[in-house]
């Protein structure tokens, strides 16, 4: 599960239902319920009296009080159909993962016999396309030796690895019986998310068939650290949807039941959903996926740098306005598309308020014009908006001066 008080992988807690306005006109009740239903939706006439069977139905003219209860009655039966109906129209596309791999065991441990033994883990993912891709996290399938797809109607089938990327943590399977395609799930826009929206998680928590939790999104623009990666991934979403071992790989839905991140890891001191979930954002994955499927890999650019955001006190130790904002190079990498640039790095320590901070070194502040706030950003733009060989017009602080410099980007290094 990793890493205590940082990142573990997809686990939680039931978290509540958020309520939101929606303009829609609850249909007729429901004789079947469906999974995913909160609850059987009447018209707003019918809740109003199956929940108070003492009261008459109010006229026109009724109290303020009353028409609000009424108000109320019909929000909540709409927002009830706008989650069964992001269910029901989703769950097809969603699949859950069951990975089995091959582990051996020496004979050196006493009372425990060598030999070679099978481990089983799981997760969830969704349908990419219409030829059977699925898009999963890296760490869902990694060492499988063999991959069963569950459908939600619980059809099983195998599956093989196409491409996977340990950058952002994102992985390709495709189910290798051809009469078996199921229905790709839309996809939204990730730049557009805002905290306080709503945010559905879908997936096969536990191996124990396909549910669905809602909350909000809590944050966007984090980054985060793949396990096994030695780079960040940037515009991570952040959402308080309980997620469960097993959700791992699973779509990250908005209101309209479009993907617009894939779950992946928690922030917990216990191991347990503490409600911080984070996602890879999809805009990523349109990135990425599309090549894993056509070359089992995906080149990123690379500047070849090493920083930090520039903060407060770091403008005043270099003598620069308190407000000034970018990325100082702490370090150059030797032979990278900084080093040929001619980027300068920090070159030594001053200490203010008790605490070391790097001074000296350039200061990006733009590429091709985008203005930066941080290293965050140039991670973001580098990824989002490059790819190796580009030439991108750096706006850089050097020595209190601004100045424009040209960085072919190269190949981050595997």
């Amino acid at each position: 599960m990793a890493l205590t008080l940082a990142v573990t992988l997809a686990c939680g807690q039931p978290s509540p239902t958020r309520t939101e306005t929606v303009e829609l006109t609850p249909p007729a009740v429901n004789t079947v319920a469906q999974p995913g239903d909160v609850a059987t939706v009447a018209p707003p006439q019918a809740v109003e009296s199956a929940a108070q069977p003492a009261v008459e139905q109010p006229a026109q003219s009724g109290t303020p009080e009353t028409k609000n209860q009424l108000a109320a009655l019909e929000v909540t039966a709409a927002h009830d159909e706008v989650m069964s109906h992001i269910y029901e129209r989703t769950v097809p596309s969603v699949v859950g993962l069951r990975v089995i791999k091959s582990i051996s065991i020496g004979g050196s441990t006493p009372g425990m016999p060598a030999g070679d033994f099978l481990s089983r883990a799981a997760g969830s993912g969704f349908v990419w396309d219409n030829e059977g891709h699925i898009v999963t996290n890296k760490h869902v399938i990694d060492g499988a030796d063999r991959i069963i797809v569950v459908l939600s109607d619980g059809t099983q089938t195998d599956a093989e690895l196409i491409g996977d990327d340990a950058d952002s943590d994102l992985a390709v399977v495709r189910i290798t019986d051809e009469t078996m395609r199921p229905p790709a799930i839309a996809l939204g826009d990730s730049d557009t998310i805002k905290p306080g929206q709503l945010a559905v998680a879908i997936g096969d928590p536990f191996s124990r068939g396909f549910s669905m939790t809602s909350g909000i999104i809590s944050a966007v623009g984090r980054t985060i650290n793949p396990s096994e990666s030695n780079f960040s991934v940037p515009r991570v979403v952040q959402h308080d949807a309980a997620t469960n071992p097993g959700n791992s790989g699973g779509p990250l839905l908005n209101r309209e039941g479009k993907v617009v991140g894939i779950n992946t890891q928690i922030i917990s001191e216990t191991g347990g959903f503490s409600g911080v979930g984070l996602a890879i954002p999809v805009n990523l994955a349109k990135l990425v996926a599309p090549s894993l499927i056509a070359d089992g890999s995906y080149e990123y650019p690379f500047i070849g740098i090493r920083g930090v955001s520039v903060t407060r006190d770091i403008a005043t130790a270099m003598e620069l306005p308190a407000d000034t904002r970018g990325a100082l190079v702490l370090a150059v990498g030797t032979g990278t598309a900084a080093e040929q640039a001619g980027l300068r790095a920090s070159d030594r320590l001053t200490v203010i308020n008790g605490a070391e901070l790097p001074v000296g070194g350039d200061i990006i502040m733009a590429m091709n014009g985008t203005p930066l706030l941080g290293m965050d950003d140039v991670v973001a733009y580098t990824v989002e908006h490059t790819q190796p060989g580009d030439t991108v017009e750096f706006t850089i602080m050097r020595d209190g001066e601004k100045m424009q410099m040209e960085v072919t980007m190269g190949a981050r290094p595997e």
